[in-house]
């Protein structure tokens, strides 16, 4: 071999590479390729430089490895500037686009392979072509079928998802500073936004866990945080445009095309030194969600396991108690759907404490958020319980466990007696739907009170359309109409109203009824 590198040196750093590669040693082995190609680059014979494309893209494989795809694409770029027609590289900035969400990008280059016609890539590029074709239309479209996963119990990989922004765009909203608002109307389950987090935090903790237990599991977040914001600027830059907590700090309105990977990628591959990790920690303070929450529903994973994690465009998304959106949380991956039906121009909205509890409640449970919700909603039940004596008898009944069968009827009859209107009797009746459920869940009270008050598949609407959809509500429902209900046509279109509400449009009519038919067992 002619050049600075022998055929005897060459096939010992082959020789070496192979070991770390079945080790997946992935740091040693990206570090053994970097010596290789300061070797190569000393000399600029021929077959020198087809050692440095072969380096370049398997040092590129190595970065992708250990979580850093910046370095991987720039390596890539390095080698094709050598051999256009290098079909690994190709293949590997392919994986590496579609893994930065640049789906369009990584058609062009998987398309090359396949021109170039290397019979041994072709099984390979048939599978990468129709994987990257599917995400595409994801993060084009939001449509999302997870039908065949939920039918299979979620057996399996989690399915794969594209990073989506649907009709959503950021404005400023009033004493909340920021909020995400809709750009056209929509109706229940419609797909608002699909994200991957930065990063999340995982742990099998009891509720009982030690704090030391949580600690651990936060610190692993926040390291893997840390980790990718000094890999990537564009990634550190949307963290940055956060709010920090602080008040009197003036937040600027970012322009949507950031949040859309197509239109940017991470522009440094090296670790950076100078991140503030200080506004870092408090940003995180401010918008981690958990993923166990009365507005999300997590699947495909076990019960016990809990996790936090950040998404970006999601964290612009306010707490409301008279909420318009859900989450769906698959794997890495948040699903924002519309839980009721939204007009253009309204403020997406979700619930970051239980809306289906009385004024009092809630309001001590936002107290660990340091606000006060001022949605419609709460302002109109601040009023009614000023003026209504009858309404404040009830809250403290409610509160010292009175007869909720006789408290359900009195509160419908004073709804009737003064006129409330049909989006305020849902408001009062999510803020007392304990009360409500523990009547429809008891054959007993439903024969005592049933003629008295509305029937649970209205009660049931009436909330839908205040508050939105909740999983419980759509359990109590399936409950009640596989064991008595008369299941007509309308009965069953409201449920999978609800249904869609509640999960988003993410699967088929037939998955829904499946985990209908089994009481929603698969989702419990």
């Amino acid at each position: 071999m002619q050049g600075v590198l022998g055929e005897e040196e060459l096939q010992e750093i082959r020789s070496e590479a192979t070991a770390l590669l079945l080790k997946e040693d992935w740091v040693q082995y990206t570090n053994l390729y970097t010596h290789l190609i300061s070797l190569c680059n000393r000399d600029d014979s021929s077959a020198n430089r087809k050692t440095l494309v072969s380096a370049l893209s398997n040092r590129a494989d190595g970065w992708s490895r250990l979580g850093n795809p910046v370095a991987a694409l720039k390596d890539c770029d390095l080698a094709l500037s050598i051999d256009p027609a290098h079909v690994k590289t190709l293949i590997s900035k392919g994986k590496v686009l579609m893994e930065l969400g640049q789906y369009a990008s990584a058609l062009e280059c998987l398309r090359a392979v396949k021109y170039l016609g290397n019979g041994g890539t072709n099984e390979t590029i048939r599978g990468l072509l129709e994987k990257c074709q599917n995400l595409e239309a994801i993060s084009r479209t939001g449509m999302v079928d997870l039908s065949g996963w939920v039918l299979s119990r979620f057996a399996g990989k989690v399915p794969e998802l594209a990073d989506y922004v649907g009709p959503v765009e950021v404005r400023t909203s009033g004493h909340m500073g920021r909020g995400l608002f809709l750009t056209k109307n929509v109706d229940a389950g419609s797909i608002l936004m699909i994200t991957k987090a930065v990063a999340t935090g995982r742990g099998i903790l009891s509720k009982q866990s030690d704090e030391q237990g949580q600690m651990v599991m936060w610190k692993n977040f926040v390291d893997k945080i840390l980790s990718t914001v000094e890999k990537c600027q564009k990634t550190l830059d949307l963290i940055l445009k956060l709010s920090n907590g602080e008040s009197g700090t003036e937040l600027e309105i970012p322009d949507m095309s950031s949040f859309k990977p197509e239109l940017g990628l991470c522009t440094s591959g090296k670790a950076r030194t100078d991140v503030d990790v200080g506004h870092v920690l408090k940003v995180l303070d401010v918008n981690t969600l958990t993923e166990e929450s009365k507005s999300a529903k997590v699947l495909g994973l076990n019960s016990g396991c809990r996790a936090v994690g950040l998404w970006i465009l999601p964290s612009f998304v306010n707490h409301s108690c008279s909420p318009n959106a859900r989450r769906v949380h698959v794997g890495d991956w948040l699903i924002l759907h519309a839980s009721r039906d939204i007009k253009e121009g309204e403020e997406v909205t979700f619930a970051y404490v239980d809306v289906l509890r009385p004024l009092k409640d809630r309001q001590e449970s936002l107290k660990t958020w340091g606000f006060e919700c001022k949605c419609a909603r709460c302002k109109f039940e601040e009023k009614v319980l000023g003026l209504s004596r009858e309404l404040r008898e009830i809250e403290d009944g409610f509160v010292k466990g009175s007869d909720l069968g006789c408290l359900v009827v009195k509160l419908e009859e004073i709804m009737r007696r003064c006129l409330v209107k049909e989006r305020e009797k849902g408001y009062i009746r999510a803020s007392f739907w304990t009360a409500y459920n523990s009547v429809f869940e008891s054959e007993r009270l439903v024969r005592k009170w049933g003629r008295k008050i509305p029937g649970l598949v209205q009660v049931a609407q009436s909330i839908f359309e205040a508050v939105g959809a909740d999983e419980r509500i759509l359990k109590l429902v399936v409950s009640r109409l596989k064991n008595g209900g008369n299941g007509c046509l309308d009965e069953m279109e409201r449920m999978m109203r609800l249904a869609r509400g509640t999960y988003g449009k993410v699967m088929k009519k037939q998955a829904f009824k499946a985990l209908i038919e089994a009481g929603l067992a698969v989702l419990s």
